[in-house]
C-alpha cells in the first residue's frame, strides 16, 4: 500500500488516526492486524501527540508527529486469520516532497520502485483547498495532474489496483447533505482526468472517502496576502477530539487486500484450505469484515473489484 499526496494535506495525521483504528477493527473480526513494534511504538506516539496538540486551547498546525517524515517509511503489520499468519501488509509513506523531487533524486527512485508493486494507492486530499480554493490553490495544495501522472505507470500494469480518494480538512463540509454534494462535486471536478482514466480500465477502482481526522477542527476562511494565500483553521471547544469514518480507508484496502491474497492462492494451498473448510471459513469472515464497509461512497470505476462474494 502506498500514501500519495504533496506536503500538509494530512498524511500524517490520517495515518495516527487510521492505525489507532485498528483495535475496533480486531474486535469485530476474525482477522487480526499486528503492527511490527516499531511501527506500533511510532504510530501509537503520533496519536498521543496529536491529543496534546488538540488539547490546546487555540489550535496550531500540527507539524512532523513522525520521526523520519523525510523520504520514504515503511509501517509493516502481520496479518492473522484465526491466530495463523496469513501474509505481510507493507503501508509505504511518503514524505510530501518527494512527489516533486526530480527523476535523478534518489528518494524519487526508491519511491516509483516502491509504487509499482503497490495495490492499493491511498491519495490523500486537503479538502480546504479543494473546495474553497481557487484553481491556482488547488493545484498547488493537491496536485491531482502531477499525482495522475506518477501513479500512471503503476495504473496500467495489467494488474488490479485499488485507489482511495481520502479527503481530509473536510469537517465543515460533512455537515449536511448539500455540503457534502458540493464535496463531491469538486473533486469530481478537479480529478475528472484520473477518474476518467479509472472508468475506461476494468482493472481499476476508486473510492471517495472523505474523513473526520481531528472532528473539533474546522476551516473558515482563506487569507490572501499579496501572492500568499493561507487557510484557516479554528478550533471548536464545544467539540472534543473524535476522529470519524478514518476506519473506512483501512476496512476498504484490508478487504482488498485479503482478497487479492486469497485470489492468488496456489493449487495445493486451495486443495488444503477446500479440504479442511478453512477456504469457507475465510471467505465468510471476509464477507463480514467487508460488510462494514460505508455503502455511501462514490466508487467509480470496476465496482466489482471491491465486492467480495461467497464463491
Amino acid at each position: 500500500m502506498m500514501m500519495v499526496g504533496p506536503d500538509g494535506v494530512g498524511k500524517t495525521t490520517l495515518l495516527a488516526t487510521m492505525y489507532h483504528e485498528l483495535t475496533s477493527i480486531k474486535d469485530q473480526s476474525e482477522f487480526e492486524f499486528a503492527a511490527t513494534e516499531d511501527t506500533h511504538h511510532d504510530l501509537q506516539d503520533a496519536y498521543q501527540k496529536l491529543t496534546k496538540i488538540i488539547e490546546q486551547p487555540s489550535f496550531t498546525q500540527t507539524g512532523s508527529l513522525l520521526k523520519g517524515t523525510a523520504g520514504i517509511h515503511e509501517r509493516r503489520f502481520d496479518v492473522f486469520f484465526r491466530g495463523k499468519k496469513e501474509f505481510d501488509l507493507v503501508f509505504c509513506d511518503i514524505a510530501g516532497g518527494i512527489i516533486r523531487a526530480g527523476e535523478q533524486s534518489h528518494d524519487f527512485e526508491e519511491f516509483t520502485a516502491k509504487l509499482s508493486k503497490a495495490v492499493v494507492i491511498v491519495n490523500v486530499i486537503d479538502g480546504s483547498a479543494l473546495v474553497e480554493g481557487d484553481d491556482s490553490l488547488s493545484t498547488e495544495k493537491n496536485e491531482p495532474e502531477h499525482v495522475f501522472q506518477l501513479l500512471k505507470p503503476t495504473l496500467t500494469d495489467g494488474k488490479n489496483h485499488l485507489v482511495l480518494f481520502v479527503v481530509t480538512k473536510c469537517e465543515a463540509w460533512l455537515k449536511t447533505e448539500a455540503k457534502q454534494q458540493a464535496l463531491r462535486e469538486a473533486f469530481e471536478e478537479r480529478y475528472a482526468s484520473m477518474l476518467n482514466f479509472i472508468q475506461h480500465h476494468p482493472n481499476l477502482a476508486g473510492v471517495l472517502i472523505p474523513v473526520k481526522t481531528l472532528g473539533c477542527v474546522e476551516f473558515t476562511r482563506i487569507d490572501y496576502h499579496e501572492n500568499e494565500k493561507d487557510v484557516i483553521f479554528v478550533r471548536k471547544p464545544n467539540l472534543k477530539f473524535q476522529p470519524e469514518g478514518t476506519d473506512q480507508p483501512l476496512r476498504y484496502a484490508l478487504a482488498f487486500a485479503l482478497t487479492h491474497h486469497e485470489q492468488k492462492r496456489g493449487s495445493w494451498s486451495r486443495f488444503v484450505r477446500w479440504f479442511w473448510g478453512e477456504d469457507i471459513a475465510f471467505r465468510q469472515s471476509l464477507m463480514e469484515f467487508a460488510s462494514a464497509h460505508d455503502k455511501h461512497f462514490n466508487i467509480y470505476g470496476n465496482t466489482g473489484l471491491i465486492e467480495v462474494n461467497k464463491k
